[in-house]
């Protein structure tokens, strides 16, 4: 395998996957008429042919070969046809038909015919082998240049069509399955790494590998299965993304990356049990990101273990001290553990964070009321009550290089028109992105209608208060 170079794009809510350009390759086409041996016929790597039906000479053979030298490889195909069509149980014609396909870009057809000469003679694969090749590489470089020039939409169809003609090579089936994600065709891309694979598990007819080829084909094999793991795991189907990410966690079974991808397939396959047993360790494991220890919270909660649940949503409010979100979930997972006294100062926390929501108020309330505070829970509900609106069922929604915060206005005490406004915080890993002030019309008590407010930037997390 040539060496490559490598160029990063993102795969939306996927990860990165790298597109792995080879340098080009130029190989000599031309077909050759091949004189079948008597007997059986071995391959270089040992492999005893079948005998099939041997290919003979015709005199639309010999003229398509005369074409062929002649570098007139229309005319070719023609009496490489006529030759199908006149005698079609002779392989010659479909493997003189191919190749002139091959020559002409055709790969589609090219392979039709030349699985059909090798299913009527199996040891034309020695010869078909070199034509495949020949036609992959070309194609392979057309990609290459029109992806240099911009044109992706010609670079897959190129690569496309290299990985119709030949799979024993997997760098046209790797650049294809990238450029199929980042456009969002997530099913082909996993079709295309499938076949990627199919492809390096098989070995070439006409010579013997060599231990450094068989180990980059090694090496490449998991680096597809990692990609192919990714995008099962973000397209949802989990049954397939197991064993890719066990075997991946075998390979490195300290990786807590790993480990939590194991437990979000086993939470997707809807085994909670096990999945809940990884996220338990997981708690005790230091350097966790936000998004893990939000999918162990949630995890952990599905299952049942509602003070897990609560410690990983805790570790998450001391990361995000400012979030809504992260003090949301906290108080959820306290309140189905009924921790009253831990959840009363949560929900003292989560209504300073979200003061216009009524969810809020009325779980610090209970919280005060179960811990035996009757005054804190009689203040608390009065305050509730007295918003002048609601801001319910709010949800974070980044997209791109946007984030959008999404729910529902509800009316309460204040007139319907009041104009209210309120200002937004928000968060990535790293601190404070900016604010953004909103001004919202109260709907009439009781009415409710939609809220959408969006800021320029991609945020994890967020706050927001109401301005006087």
């Amino acid at each position: 395998m040539l060496p490559a170079l490598r160029s990063t794009h993102g795969v939306a809510g996927a990860g990165r996957r790298a597109l792995a350009l080879a340098a080009s390759i130029f190989l000599s086409a031309c077909a050759t008429r091949v004189v079948a041996p008597p007997g059986p016929v071995t391959s270089p790597t040992g492999y005893v042919y079948p005998l099939g039906t041997p290919p003979t000479e015709t005199r639309f053979s010999q003229t398509a070969t005369l074409y062929m030298t002649q570098e007139n490889i229309e005319r070719a195909l023609d009496q490489a046809l006529q030759g199908v069509a006149a005698e079609p149980g002779n392989p010659i014609h479909h493997f003189l038909a191919g190749s002139a396909y091959a020559q002409l870009g055709q790969l589609e057809p090219a392979n039709e015919m030349f699985v059909e000469a090798q299913r009527i003679y199996p040891a034309y694969e020695l010869d078909i082998e070199p034509e495949r090749e020949r036609a992959w590489a070309v194609a392979f470089n057309e990609g290459i240049e029109a992806y240099g020039e911009g044109e992706v939409e010609v670079a897959i169809e190129a690569w496309s069509r290299a990985t119709v003609i030949f799979d024993l090579r997997s760098e046209a089936h790797r650049n294809l399955a990238v450029l199929l994600a980042v456009e969002g065709r997530y099913d082909d891309a996993i079709d295309v790494y499938d076949r990627a694979l199919e492809g390096l598990d098989s070995r070439p007819a006409t010579r013997v590998l060599t231990e450094a080829e068989i180990f980059e084909r090694e090496e490449a094999s998991i680096a597809i299965e990692e990609d192919l793991a990714e995008l099962l795991l973000y397209s949802g189907r989990y049954e397939e993304a197991e064993p890719l990410v066990r075997a991946k966690l075998e390979r490195d079974p300290a990786n807590v990356n790993l480990r939590n991808e194991l437990a979000t397939v086993l939470t997707g396959l809807e085994r909670n049990a096990e999945a809940a047993e990884i996220y338990t360790a997981l708690l005790n494991a230091d350097g966790l990101e936000t998004v893990q220890l939000y999918n162990i919270g949630v995890a952990l909660f599905r299952s049942g273990d509602y003070p897990g649940a609560s410690r990983a949503f805790q570790r998450l409010t001391e990361i995000q001290p400012g979030s809504r979100d992260a003090w949301f979930n906290y108080s959820n997972a306290l309140f189905a553990a009924e921790s009253w006294p831990e959840l009363a100062a949560a929900g003292d926390r989560l209504v300073e964070l979200d003061p216009l929501s009524e969810t809020a108020g009325l779980i610090a309330a209970r919280a005060h009321l179960e811990a035996g505070d009757e005054p804190g829970a009689r203040s608390g509900l009065e305050q509730t009550e007295a918003r002048p609106v609601y801001l319910e069922q709010l949800q974070l929604q980044p997209s791109g290089a946007e984030t959008q915060v999404v729910g529902r206005l509800v009316g309460n005490v204040a007139e319907a028109g009041t104009p209210l406004r309120i200002r937004f915080e928000f968060f990535a890993d790293e601190g404070t992105l900016g604010r953004q002030t909103v001004t919202v019309m109260a709907p009439p008590p009781d009415a409710s209608e939609e809220f959408e407010m969006s800021f320029s930037g991609r945020a994890n997390a967020y706050r927001y208060e109401v301005l006087p």
